[in-house]
């Protein structure tokens, strides 16, 4: 009766033991597992935070140049006067001088000429501030551009423009005509410059850069 007894009792108990330490087990193994899935963030992180530039910061402004261009594309064209300077030699200046009715005059311009028609253009953008006739000169454009600069063309005809209207560095604005100061010349444009209400040298004109 007794070794009945205790033969019920140790078989449930071995059952039990046999059972946490298989639970145990389950419990050791299942940490070990998941701890060596587990991937470290700082492995994978710390590099790429460590590679990234800064990419936003103060932009800079660049300035783009604009330099100016003749007011004519035609290759034909050449000086017929030039722009009178005291500074100049004698031979320039002879060549600066204009005579109209037996009066030598001083060339507040350039004179270009050609044996052919050209076209005249706006030497910048700007705007048409003024299109006149003149009984010496023939029809005047006067185009205003930015930084005090104007340019005035003269002895122009088929004029393209009108007052207000805004031009492109290029645009074709007339053609080539004639005045009475250089009566034998039938393809000509008188061309005058001013920086801020002076009159200057359009060849010095050309070398200024707008911003």
């Amino acid at each position: 009766m007794t070794r009945r007894k205790l033969k019920d009792w140790v078989i449930p108990t071995l059952g039990i033991v046999v059972l946490s330490f298989a639970l145990l087990l389950y419990y050791i193994l299942g940490n070990i597992i998941n701890h060596n899935l587990v991937t470290d963030d700082t492995f994978i992180t710390d590099p790429i935070i460590n590679s990234v530039q800064e990419v936003q910061g103060e932009v800079q402004e660049v300035e783009e140049t604009k330099k100016i261009v003749k007011p004519f594309t035609d290759e034909s064209v050449t000086i017929s006067k030039y722009y009178y300077q005291a500074s100049d030699e004698e031979s320039r200046q002879q060549q600066s001088l204009i005579k109209y009715e037996n009066i030598y005059m001083p060339n507040t311009g350039i004179l270009y000429s050609s044996t052919s028609e050209f076209k005249v253009i706006a030497v910048l953008d700007g705007k048409v501030t003024s299109v006149k006739e003149d009984d010496i000169l023939g029809n005047i454009i006067e185009i205003e551009h930015e930084q005090g600069l104007i340019s005035i063309y003269q002895s122009v005809k088929d004029v393209k423009v009108n007052v207000g209207d805004t031009v492109t560095q290029g645009d074709v604005i007339a053609m080539s005509g004639s005045n009475k100061l250089e009566a034998e010349s039938e393809n000509c444009l008188h061309f005058e410059t001013y920086k801020d209400g002076s009159l200057i040298n359009p060849e010095d004109f050309y070398n200024i850069e707008i911003k």
